[in-house]
Parts: C-alpha cells; sequence; structure tokens
C-alpha cells in the first residue's frame, strides 16, 4: 500500500485544488429561508399604460424577428393601435426606463409603425356562447368593449345611428386621423372580434327592433351617441369604474368626468374603460355557468409589478444620440424601428443575458431544457440572494415560500 504523501514545501502543493467527485449529494436546499423566484413583471410603461398593453413583451418580439406575434400581442390588448399611435398623448414613455440613461424609447412611434403594416393576423378566441349583446354607439369605448365580448364568445352586434361608424372619432379632422384609416382600422376590429356592425341604424327603444329586443344585455356606448339621444326609461347608469356588478339588461356607461367629453389624446383611457365594461358585462352573462379562458381582457394584469428602481441601470450602456434621434412622421422604416425596440431593456421581463447562472456560487440556477426560461435547484439553493441582486431587469425576488 502507497504511503501518503507528505507536503514538505512549497513545490509539493498541487497547482490547483480540484476534485473529481461531484457535491450532488450534499443537498443544502434545507438552509434556505429565502427561495429566489423568477417570474416575469408588469414593467412600469405598461403600468402607466391607460390600456395596460404588455409593452415590452411585444417589443421582444419584434426584435426577434416575431412580427406577426408582436402585432398580435399589441391587438389583443389594444385593438384600435393606428389611433393610438397618432392620438395618445403616451404616458407610457413617461415612465420609460430608459430615460434615465438617455431617452424614452419610442414607444407610440413603434405601435403606429407595427399597427401601420397591415399583417394579415388572428387573435385566438373563446367559443362561441349564446349570450347576444348590443352595443348602441361605435364609439371608442363601445368598440373596445364589443370588441372584448366578443373575442370571449358572446353574439355582439354594433348598432350606430350615424351612417359612419366611429362616434366621436368621426369628428376629429383629418389632419389627426385619416378617415380611411379610420373605416379600415375599425374593419379590422370587427373581423378580429367576429362581430357585426351595423350603420345608419334608428334606434327606438319604445319600438325596439329584433336585435336589442333578443338581447340578453344592451351597453349604451357615451362616446358614440350624441347628447340629446334619448335614454330608454329603464337604463341603468354603470361606471365601469366602480366597484360593483351590473345589475340591469340596459346599461347606460357613465365614465368620470376627466373623460367627458371625449377628447382624442385620452382615447387609451376610453380603450381601458370599454375593457373593464366588457369583463363585468361577461361576468354578468357567462361567468356563473363557465370559466373565462384565454382571451382574457389582460391577463399581465395580474403580474406583479416591477419598481423603477429594481432596474440597476448601471448594468446598460447608452446609445449613440445621433443615431437614436427622433424620427420625423412618415420616416420610419424596419431598421429604424427594429434598432428602437433593440434599445428597450425589457424591463421586469426575462430575456436570457443568464447574469443570475453565472454568479450562482451554488450552480443552482440554470436553463429549462427548452432553454426559454431559468430555473432553480431548490435542492442545493442556499437562498443567498446573489441572484436577485445581479439581475439587471428585476425579474428574481427573494420571497419567503412556507413549507
Amino acid at each position: 500500500m502507497e504511503s501518503e504523501k507528505k507536503i514538505e514545501s512549497l513545490s509539493d502543493l498541487p497547482v490547483m485544488p480540484s476534485t473529481i467527485g461531484t457535491m450532488a449529494w450534499n443537498q443544502t436546499g434545507d438552509w434556505r429561508y429565502l427561495t429566489p423566484m423568477a417570474a416575469n413583471k408588469l414593467a412600469p410603461c405598461s403600468q402607466n399604460c391607460p390600456a395596460a398593453v404588455p409593452i415590452t413583451d411585444y417589443l421582444n418580439a419584434l426584435r426577434n424577428g416575431r412580427v406577426k406575434s408582436a402585432l398580435t400581442l399589441l391587438l389583443t390588448h389594444n385593438p384600435l393601435p393606428r389611433l393610438t399611435g397618432r392620438l395618445c398623448y403616451h404616458p407610457c414613455q413617461a415612465k420609460c426606463v430608459r430615460r434615465k440613461i438617455d431617452r424614452a424609447i419610442s414607444i407610440q412611434q413603434i405601435e403606429r409603425f407595427l399597427a401601420d403594416l397591415g399583417t394579415d393576423v388572428t387573435i385566438e378566441k373563446n367559443s362561441k356562447t349564446d349570450k347576444k349583446v348590443a352595443v348602441i354607439g361605435s364609439g371608442p369605448f363601445g368598440l373596445s368593449c364589443a370588441f372584448y365580448l366578443g373575442c370571449w364568445g358572446c353574439q355582439v352586434v354594433v348598432l350606430d345611428p350615424r351612417d359612419q361608424a366611429g362616434g366621436a372619432l368621426v369628428d376629429l379632422s383629418p389632419e389627426k386621423v385619416d378617415p380611411q384609416l379610420l373605416v379600415n382600422e375599425i374593419g379590422r376590429l370587427v373581423r378580429l372580434a367576429d362581430i357585426k356592425l351595423e350603420t345608419g341604424v334608428a334606434v327606438d327603444f319604445d319600438r325596439p327592433g329584433e336585435v336589442v329586443s333578443k338581447a340578453d344585455l344592451v351597453i349604451l356606448d357615451p362616446t358614440g351617441l350624441s347628447e340629446d339621444f334619448s335614454v330608454p326609461a329603464g337604463a341603468v347608469a354603470f361606471n365601469p369604474f366602480a366597484d360593483k356588478t351590473i345589475d340591469s339588461d340596459i346599461i347606460a356607461a357613465k365614465l368620470p368626468q376627466n373623460l367627458k367629453p371625449f377628447k382624442a389624446p385620452m382615447i387609451a383611457h376610453h380603450i381601458g374603460a370599454g375593457r373593464l365594461m366588457a369583463r363585468k358585462a361577461f361576468d354578468r352573462l357567462v361567468m356563473p355557468s363557465g370559466q373565462l379562458g384565454l382571451a382574457a381582457p389582460n391577463p399581465h394584469l395580474s403580474r406583479q409589478m416591477v419598481n423603477m428602481e429594481d432596474i440597476k441601470i448601471e448594468h446598460f450602456l447608452s446609445s449613440d444620440p445621433a443615431g437614436r434621434a427622433k424620427a420625423k412622421q412618415g420616416t420610419w422604416e424596419w431598421e429604424r424601428a427594429l434598432q428602437e425596440a433593440e434599445c428597450c431593456l425589457s424591463c421586469g421581463a426575462c430575456n436570457l443575458c443568464l447574469q443570475c447562472v453565472s454568479f450562482c456560487p451554488d450552480a443552482s440556477i440554470r436553463l429549462d431544457e427548452d432553454e426559454t426560461a431559468v430555473t432553480v435547484d431548490l435542492d442545493h439553493c442556499k437562498g443567498c440572494g446573489i441572484c436577485a441582486y445581479e439581475c439587471p431587469r428585476g425579474v428574481i425576488t427573494m420571497e419567503t415560500i412556507s413549507a
């Protein structure tokens, strides 16, 4: 038997410490009292968007070349992007974390560019139900409400006394919105949600037609009807922002004071209000006997929100100011749009930068089998928190997980 080697001088030491064994047996995960949780969160820009559009998600799809996916994501959460891309006062950009480095991402311009592509897309919808809804008025509020109810499977008909759909949008000057663009955008909304639109219809509640009389719910759109429209005696005023449920078959939407009368820059607020009304209408009609499917009004609203302070801007480089000079109207092209999208910091969204993998001292974070997300090996993770500290986008948080 060979005798034990003795270390008598520095030259006898090995070049470096090494092992040929494994520490997999040493499951140190039970040392942990905090657990790293990797989950995408709602970015500050989306938090400040009245329509709650998942901006980082569609920008990430765009810069990865998935154009249809990007437009589908946008349309699923904002059915009138060609209009918001021209009219909205873009509060999303006021909360863009990129402003701390150089300037905000031109989110509205990208939205407009993407929406103008006219790429033939479809969105996932629920199966049709037997519930019938009549929306009276085709302003931005009514169109949004009808869109979501249609996507969730309701049989929706939009009736408008005017000869042209759009309600308050029709009265805007051609300089703000080209009339043909408005027609095309409403046409896309109607097609995507599989709803019906009838204009030039005289609505008389004393002698309701077949559509109104057979509807399970009638919703009056304040952005699509004139002030002298005769509201039926049985209608109940309902504020979609109120913490109440619908308890009537005829609803006259009552918007808060800051949304009356309609102002073009506030269009995203009306789209969001229409979605809230649709959500509550759907709850009244369908929820007792079914579940809301994939076409939820905005599944991203359930996300935890990431704070601006959680984004470590020191990890990001400033862009070339000359290269990102604001484009003039009508000069946006693919190269420009992609360049702008690539400057998005993806706040709250994992883009597989793998900082957490590189810095984990226990090699407890790794890519999953599909290489689309990071996973935590809870058998060996000690909960040191280094991964959360190094995550530049605030995706990883340390949380107490009960047994």
